[in-house]
């Protein structure tokens, strides 16, 4: 950490940055902030040039999260919002996969101020454009592990952006904020949103529905699977009560999207008239609910049936 430590900024009433408090924590030992813009709300940052301006003038740099790119893709460009440097994760947006702790990949873009700095090898071309050498930038702090990333995510992402084009890449955009938009508004009379206005890629609601015995997002989430549903995101970003992330992208059809909101709504229904439903929920799976915290830390990884752990591995109460 060089001696610097992180501060947490807060967040205001809008989902933004809270303007005054990151003007009482910026000082003239400021090095820079991290910022997820739209961030992880799912909301566009409002203020993101003033934020921007602050930050450099106290002399520090604007550092982009680029998790959630797929709402922007070829409609802005980060750097015109203020942004020196940025990550641009691959899965999600350029379609690689990222699931089970990996295969993550990213490509990292920057001003031409911090180019000397980057850490190399870097691929440049010959003279003549015929062959291509690895070079390493003026001030850099030389080869990192892994260097050349994961070759095959990276062929997929060029392969997936050379494929739609740059029309292709808005429209991925546009249509994973509008779907994201369509199942807010057909939802937000029964799951509040956590930020009531208009979103990005994602949503984020409460799983508080009004006049229910005890109903959690966890009870939501498990009853979902009955419907024949992968449950979304739950408990995440930690300053939601009861979160709910949802998140279409530009790949869910219309006819999935009313699906889905058909069941939140039965649902809702169902925690009001039937909360036990919810409660005993998955009803259709081989295995119920699960001691989630064991499960995570005492995985069952492979089918043994002389280990004891596996008569019970995960202390399944039997809810049928």
């Amino acid at each position: 950490m060089a001696g610097f430590k992180v501060v947490e900024v807060s967040s205001d009433d809008r989902g933004n940055v809270d303007l005054e408090d990151l003007k009482r924590k910026l000082s003239p030992r400021t090095v820079g902030m991290m910022l997820t813009n739209p961030n992880t709300l799912g909301l566009f940052e409002e203020h993101i040039q003033h934020v921007a301006e602050l930050v450099h003038a106290a002399g520090g740099l604007l550092y982009g999260d680029g998790a959630n790119f797929n709402a922007i893709l070829g409609i802005v460009k980060p750097r015109d919002l203020g942004f020196d440097f940025m990550h641009y994760n691959l899965h999600k947006t350029f379609t690689t996969p990222h699931g089970g702790g990996g295969p993550g990949s990213g490509a990292v873009g920057c001003t031409a101020e911090l180019a000397p700095f980057l850490p190399g090898p870097l691929v440049a071309s010959s003279d003549d454009s015929a062959t291509y050498t690895l070079v390493h930038p003026a001030k850099s702090i030389g080869r990192m592990k892994t260097f050349h990333g994961n070759v095959g995510m990276l062929v997929r992402a060029w392969a997936y952006i050379r494929t739609l084009g740059a029309a292709g890449l808005r429209q991925v955009a546009e249509t994973a904020v509008l779907n994201a938009n369509y199942v807010r508004v057909h939802l937000d009379d029964l799951y509040q949103p956590a930020v009531d206005r208009i979103c990005m890629h994602e949503v984020v609601l409460k799983g508080q529905l009004a006049n229910t015995n005890g109903i959690r997002t966890l009870d939501i989430a498990k009853r979902l699977i009955d419907y024949g549903i992968h449950p979304p995101t739950i408990y995440f970003p930690l300053i939601v009560p009861e979160a709910l992330m949802i998140e279409p992208t530009e790949t869910e059809t219309r006819r999935n999207m009313d699906n889905f909101i058909w069941v939140m709504r039965a649902i809702a229904r169902e925690a009001v008239e039937q909360p036990e439903l919810l409660h005993a929920a998955p009803t259709i799976t081989p295995v119920r609910r699960l001691d989630e915290v064991r499960a995570a830390r005492q995985p069952v990884l492979t089918y043994d049936p002389h280990d004891e752990l596996f008569q019970d591995p995960w202390n399944v109460k039997d809810l049928s």
